[in-house]
């Protein structure tokens, strides 16, 4: 803990008030410069253009549509009466398991021109298009719902499964309709696990980088640049500004811890 997570946090805090560069003389003699960095990032339309898509893309792409998605699915295949559940099941859980860089590849290619979205269209009457140009961002946030539903679909079953049946069988009893089980037994028990899940998913979201990165680089136009491509550009890539790539990933860093006391907060109140 000390050696890769302690360390590698302060050793960040403390470059990140100095002129640190990955290469040239900075990167061997550092010169305290003070908050110069956080000012500058403050004034940066690059970083925030990166704080506004990154929240989009989690906002979009994890709380609405991985979670969403994940619940409609763990609900269906814990119907009797559904059919296929297992193969659906596999699929989806077959889409986490990619590595990142295979499935930015292959989604790619699935927007490019001549790729599978407009052969899937275009008995629709839609043109074809390069939808990683056209449509950037709503693109990746679809292929990150795609890579990322079988999480919280797992999630959900299992807290499902926790579920004693007596409580459904009462609620029958009462008259309750499909959806006042849902709204008034299935949603509460499982309010934990939904926020369990927002957390660990929004922690994850955050920080996705090799997908977006193999599809679009961050462009066009800085349109899917997340804060962690911002940090790679800057950082690794010329001028190598590794402290002011480090600065940034701190107002990130807090950014995150304060949406995730927000979500404890949350958990103290609707744990049940």
């Amino acid at each position: 803990m000390i050696v890769f997570i302690v360390f590698p946090v302060i050793w960040g805090i403390i470059i990140s008030f100095t002129d640190m560069s990955l290469v040239g003389p900075r990167a061997m003699k550092l010169h305290f410069i003070g908050i110069t960095n956080y000012i500058k990032l403050l004034t940066d339309p690059d970083f925030y253009n990166s704080i506004r898509v990154s929240f989009l893309f989690t906002v979009f792409s994890a709380l609405i549509g991985q979670a969403i998605l994940g619940l409609i699915l763990a609900l269906l295949l814990r119907r009797k009466d559904v059919k296929g559940g297992g193969i659906v099941a596999l699929s989806v859980f077959i889409a986490w398991v990619i590595p990142e860089v295979v499935a930015g590849y292959a989604w790619g290619a699935y927007a490019s021109k001549e790729g599978l979205f407009n052969v899937l269209l275009l008995p629709f009457g839609f043109e074809p298009i390069n939808w990683l140009f056209r449509r950037p961002l709503e693109t990746v946030i679809i292929a990150n719902i795609w890579r990322g539903t079988a999480f919280s679909m797992i999630l959900f079953s299992a807290a499902l499964e926790g579920i004693p049946k007596f409580i459904y069988e009462a609620a029958e009893i009462d008259g309750a309709s499909g959806w006042q089980k849902f709204r008034y037994v299935t949603l509460p028990l499982i309010s934990y696990a939904i926020l369990i899940d927002f957390i660990l998913i929004t922690i994850w979201t955050f920080s996705v980088f090799t997908m977006v990165f193999v599809m679009t680089g961050g462009g066009p136009a800085g349109a899917t640049e997340l804060w962690t491509i911002f940090a790679y550009r800057r950082g690794l890539m010329p001028p190598y500004e590794i402290s002011y790539a480090t600065a940034g990933v701190n107002i990130m860093f807090i950014i995150v811890l304060v949406l995730i006391i927000i979500y404890l907060r949350l958990i103290s109140k609707f744990k049940v």
